[in-house]
């Protein structure tokens, strides 16, 4: 059988290269969909189409500096161009909007932040030497970096927020959470998820536990949700300690933070604290990889992990190994329309 032009060896590796400069200029587009979000450009055309010269009016930037930037996210479908330099929201950018259903602006900014495009350029250290190259780069470990600056602090926290916005709803739907009396969210943030657990369920109670500074953050979000009568916010610190009074732990892109050592500590922890009680249960939300060479966005994660917290993803042994260790077993593992599972472990005899 002849070889069409489009098979050809020479149009082949043709493609091969075309294919690697796309993903060797790929931070090119995450930069300019950090841009994008930053200057809240789906909200501004949420109004209607406008021209470049009328965005960069709004937005205080140069005028060809900004199309040329969001000529390029046209591109790949971010955005839309009807008429030469005039813009339109399209159906690829209208997740960006804030405060709309499905929004993933805040995880966007995150995602997209400076600070991680820095640390992750410095990946070859962690590859050969196995650290995160956040303590490279900065010299003290990831969650004291970024509490260390209060912009990446706040963007930090916008971007957990958006992942419970995201996560929530889903987990809730995906897993029956109705025979919980207290359910304590294990470092919550600003306690979005217990929450909405609690709105959903109006006989339980809840627990958030996490850092001080953290703390004082989630009161305004638990009062906001009308929860906070049922939620009682408690500073600590999960390495040192866990606290009793709750028969369901829930770590919500929690142990993945951690190397096997730091997670032990982490799980360990809870497990005293469930000590004497009946039918306590651990509930993990996390990815489970696959464990071939299928594609799996937790795959690009992980480098996030290695990079920064020094923590993994793991296969679903590696989460059967490691809640073995920490004093759990695994009774079910129950996959979420998100892309990550609940996995539920329950307190080993």
């Amino acid at each position: 059988m002849a070889t069409s032009a489009a098979e050809s060896p020479a149009a082949l590796a043709t493609n091969v290269r075309e294919h690697l400069m796309q993903i060797a200029t790929g931070f090119e587009l995450s930069a300019c969909l950090y841009v994008a979000a930053k200057l809240n450009i789906a909200d501004v055309l949420a109004g209607g189409r406008r021209s470049a010269e009328d965005l960069a009016s709004t937005t205080g930037t140069n005028a060809d500096a900004l199309y040329r930037v969001l000529r390029a996210l046209i591109s790949v479908g971010v955005f839309a161009e009807p008429e030469p330099r005039i813009i339109a929201l399209s159906p690829g950018a209208e997740p960006l909007r804030r405060n709309v259903p499905g929004s993933i602006h805040g995880l966007v900014l995150w995602g997209t932040d400076p600070f991680l495009i820095h640390t992750t350029s410095d990946l070859l250290y962690s590859v050969e030497t196995g650290k995160p190259a956040v303590e490279h780069l900065y010299g003290k470990p990831a969650f004291e970096c970024i509490a260390s600056m209060p912009r990446v602090q706040a963007a930090f926290n916008q971007g957990m927020t958006a992942i419970s916005r995201e996560f929530a709803p889903a987990v809730l739907d995906a897993y029956d959470f109705s025979g919980i009396e207290t359910l304590m969210d294990v470092a919550g943030g600003h306690g979005y998820f217990v929450g909405e657990a609690l709105k959903r369920h109006p006989r339980m109670k809840g627990i958030l536990l996490d850092l001080p500074h953290v703390v004082e953050g989630a009161k305004r979000t638990l009062r906001e949700m009308g929860v906070d009568h049922r939620c009682q916010p408690v500073a600590g610190d999960f390495f040192e300690g866990v606290p009793s009074g709750a028969d369901a732990y829930y770590l919500q892109h929690i142990i993945h933070d951690w190397d096997d050592d730091h997670a032990l500590k982490i799980l360990r922890n809870i497990r005293k604290a469930l000590a004497g009680r009946n039918n306590g249960r651990l509930l993990i939300i996390d990815a489970v990889l696959p464990e071939g060479s299928d594609p799996h966005p937790a795959k690009l994660l992980d480098l996030v992990m290695l990079t920064i917290p020094g923590g993994r993803e793991r296969t679903e042994p590696q989460w059967h190994e490691l809640c073995a260790n920490g004093g759990f077993k695994i009774s079910h593992i129950v996959p979420t329309r998100v892309g990550k599972s609940v996995i539920e472990a329950l307190a080993a005899e």
